[in-house]
């Protein structure tokens, strides 16, 4: 008499996804070309941000020029002064404080990219879109609050030329952060509950 085993498989592939949708197809191109206006826009501003520091470091003329109310290219009011007609310590500060104020600007660019990227991929709720959302809203709050640390550092050490920093746009930059920030947390919270549900089924 014969005996016969049913063996069962050491691993079960996994069923074949489903075909994409014409929303998702049109989710992924609409990605795919925010990746690339993202990554032109980091491009472009560290170009500039390199552009500024070489003018500050470097430039002597009288194109540039500094007041209490804002910088100015061409002609400034008479209280504002040439930058290149500053001291080179004063010029670096200077620097330190326009590199402060781009970074969170750079990042915003650079953690959209990534976002972007992610969902072109078809990572859309995942736990690393969440995060990624999340570093977005923390960049976003970097940029508000830059120009207030910046003059705390400025005015405390006594190089403060330009003192209008209080900006509307830093409050709604700030507001916006938080919101973004707290969204990622909700998404990363719906992703751990998805993922017991998955693992009780």
């Amino acid at each position: 008499m014969a005996t016969v085993l049913r063996l069962k498989p050491l691993y079960r592939v996994p069923p074949a996804p489903p075909p994409e949708s014409a929303a998702q197809r049109r989710a992924r191109l609409g990605s795919r070309a925010a990746v690339w206006l993202f990554t032109s826009l980091f491009v472009l501003s560290a170009a500039i941000l390199i552009t500024a520091i070489a003018v500050m470091v470097f430039y002597k003329g009288e194109l540039v020029r500094i007041g209490p109310d804002n910088c100015y290219i061409g002609d400034g009011p008479a209280n504002s002064v040439a930058f290149g007609s500053l001291p080179l310590v004063h010029r670096l500060v200077y620097v330190v404080v326009g590199i402060v104020r781009a970074t969170p600007i750079l990042m915003i660019f650079w953690s959209l990219r990534a976002l972007f990227g992610g969902y072109a991929r078809g990572e859309v709720f995942s736990r690393d879109a969440a995060r990624r959302f999340g570093r977005t809203g923390n960049w976003l709050c970097a940029y508000a609050v830059s120009p207030f640390l910046c003059h705390l550092a400025l005015s405390a050490t006594g190089y403060e030329i330009d003192k209008n920093w209080a900006h509307m746009a830093s409050l709604q930059a700030f507001v916006l952060g938080l919101l973004v920030f707290v969204i990622g947390q909700v998404m990363q919270v719906g992703r751990e509950i998805e993922e017991d549900r998955e693992a009780f089924v």
